[in-house]
């Protein structure tokens, strides 16, 4: 589509924006992208590499599930690690 449209593709990136929301059990089946447990949301940022993203960009700052910046930090590099260990 973008080719159609005289769009150099080789040049094209996909950039996946995860806007999380964490819940407390885990989502039912029915669940939009990175919402759920922090389990679920690791399915998804698997989701993301296999579909052959250039760059996952993990958004904790809109929610109130963290009560510090520590918190929201700890679980950010949580996220980085179990990623690089999958």
């Amino acid at each position: 589509m973008a080719a159609g449209h005289g769009r150099d593709t080789s040049r094209m990136e996909m950039i996946v924006v995860g806007n999380v929301t964490f819940t407390d059990r885990p989502a039912g089946p029915g669940r939009a992208p990175f919402v759920g447990t922090l389990d679920q949301i690791m399915d998804d940022v698997r989701t993301a590499a296999e579909a052959g993203a250039d760059e996952l960009i993990v958004d904790l700052n809109l929610q109130d599930w963290f009560t510090s910046t520590q918190q929201m930090l700890e679980t950010a590099v949580e996220i980085r690690e179990r990623a690089a260990a999958s």
